[in-house]
């Protein structure tokens, strides 16, 4: 494509105009002026020939795949070849997808002859997968009086995590271990075998190993320690109702931190999203290969437009869990029909594993008297159907507690440090 240029523009004006109007004004000088716009045309015609050959010489190449974290700036590599003789004074400009931005829509080079690369500064907004699919060149002819330009198709996939990059993760790499976390004193006596010792004054008969003491000619009791490489599994709603707030979002940050923190703890992760039906499922393992394998399970993880498969979810967790796990939930309960749902199918999984459900506090479950005072009839009725929904969800935890199982309103900006205490408390009390 090619564009005139402001040069051009004033050249037509300088030059053009007059001669046409001698022309027009004194018929003898018609044919010269006739003859020097013909020139002027053959001038501009060939130099926007060049310009259109300059920019064909420009070749520009992006890598296949890029990784980036959401939110923050990352460089975007463009190779470009010059296979003209000479520098070329190029403006580039990248076409972002939807959900990741330019920091600059358009720079101003200089392109030396032969190879060379430019690194466009980006920025994810979204998580997900993103493709950048062509690049906008522009360069001036040989005599200024064109800007050629020329669109050069590019494949490059940008895919975008979740952004980590907080206070309370970047605290789990600490050097110093535990900084910062209180020391509480450890509830029971463990559950995994130890070893063998002689019988004491004070020891539980329950505790006696009665094989070995046959064997020894004297009581042995048996000791224990607080398990480890326990299994832990985040369990992740995916339905129309973690679509609104980004709730969603919150829930992928939890679930990563959490992966981290269970590292951390020794312990095994484990990750189930589910939507209309189970959507995924990944072993419980330990490790960086599987926390990336886990990040690169939910990173691209949508909302669908259905309603919950509580029973699925729970038949899959009931048939794949070989052993006693933690599993915590991320859902929204603040429908009555899928909170009754919940509640009559989570006593199946109760029975085997501890559950631990956290519910999003939105702005729909503040309670009445919280806040500024209403401003209107419509906000007191909003704020009212707020307590009620209170309410509702105190009586749901009620009733959970009655099958094992917690229940806690979490906020989204501080779903990280309120999901690692519920674990780390799980820890302590030895619950599991």
């Amino acid at each position: 494509m090619m564009a005139p240029s402001t040069r051009l523009l004033a050249a037509s004006l300088l030059v053009v105009v007059p001669l046409a109007a001698a022309a027009g004004m004194s018929p003898h000088l018609a044919r010269p002026c006739l003859a020097a716009l013909a020139l002027c045309a053959a001038a501009a015609i060939f130099d926007a020939v060049q310009g259109w050959r300059r920019v064909q010489c420009v070749r520009v190449s992006a890598p296949q795949l890029l990784r980036i974290t959401k939110g923050v700036t990352a460089e975007l590599p463009l190779a470009l070849e010059n296979r003209a003789a000479m520098p070329l004074d190029l403006r580039i400009a990248v076409a972002m997808p939807e959900g990741v931005e330019a920091i600059q829509s358009v720079r101003s080079i200089r392109v030396p002859a032969g190879k060379s690369a430019v690194e466009w500064a980006i920025a994810g907004r979204a998580r997900g997968d993103f493709r950048v699919q062509a690049v906008h060149l522009e360069t001036p002819s040989l005599v200024g009086l064109w800007m050629a330009r020329a669109t050069r198709a590019v494949n490059c996939s940008l895919r975008v995590y979740p952004n980590l990059r907080d206070h309370a993760t970047a605290s789990l790499f600490l050097k110093t271990r535990d900084l910062g976390i209180r020391v509480y004193r450890q509830v029971g006596k463990g559950r995994e075998f130890d070893n063998l010792r002689q019988y004491m004054p004070g020891d539980s008969f329950e505790d006696i190993h009665w094989k070995a003491t046959a064997k020894r000619g004297f009581p042995a009791v048996k000791l224990y320690r607080v398990e480890h490489a326990q299994e832990l599994y985040a369990v992740i709603d995916a339905s129309r109702l973690s679509a609104r707030e980004g709730i969603l979002e919150s829930y992928v940050d939890a679930a990563l931190h959490l992966a981290l923190v269970a590292e951390r703890q020794g312990d095994r992760f484990g990750l189930v999203t589910f939507s209309g039906h189970t959507r995924d499922f990944v072993r419980a393992r330990h490790g960086m290969d599987h926390f990336r394998l886990c990040r690169e399970t939910i990173y691209n993880l949508r909302a669908e437009r259905v309603s919950p498969d509580f029973r699925e979810v729970f038949t899959t967790l009931l048939t794949a869990l070989r052993r006693r796990s933690l599993v915590i939930f991320f859902t929204s309960l603040d429908d009555a029909l899928l909170a009754e749902t919940f509640e009559r199918e989570v006593p199946l999984v109760a029975r085997r594993h501890l559950v631990l459900v956290n519910v999003p506090r939105t702005a729909a479950t503040r309670p009445l008297f919280t806040g500024e005072a209403p401003e209107n009839l419509d906000a007191a009725y909003q704020r009212l159907a707020g307590q009620m929904l209170c309410n509702r969800m105190r009586t749901l935890k009620i009733a959970l507690q009655n099958h094992g199982v917690r229940l806690a309103m979490v906020d989204a900006e501080r779903i990280k440090q309120q999901v690692t205490a519920q674990y780390l408390d799980v820890k302590r009390r030895q619950a599991l």
